[in-house]
C-alpha cells in the first residue's frame, strides 16, 4: 500500500492528519501525526506513491484502534 492510499483510507475512517507535506526536496516534515478518538500515531512520509512497510501500516492501525484487515486492496498485502 502506498502512502497516498493509506492517508486517504485513514481520513475515511475519521482520522485527522496533522503535519505538512514536503515543501521541496529534502525539506519539510518526515512524519505526520494521525489522531483518532484520543489516540495518536506517527505516519512516516516517504513519497505519495512509495510503498509503506506492511508492519508500519499494521502498527498504525493498531495504535488507532482500526481494523487493518479492512484496508483497501487485496487482504494478503498486510
Amino acid at each position: 500500500m502506498n502512502s497516498e492510499t493509506f492517508r486517504a483510507w485513514l481520513a475515511e475512517q475519521g482520522c485527522r492528519i496533522e503535519g505538512r507535506d514536503m515543501e521541496g526536496r529534502g525539506h519539510g516534515a518526515t512524519v505526520v501525526n494521525v489522531f483518532r478518538e484520543g489516540r495518536t500515531a506517527e505516519l512516516p512520509l516517504g513519497g505519495s506513491h512509495k510503498p509503506l512497510d506492511q508492519e508500519t501500516v499494521r502498527e498504525i492501525c493498531q495504535a488507532l484502534d482500526l481494523d487493518w484487515s479492512k484496508l483497501p486492496g487485496p487482504s494478503r498485502r498486510v
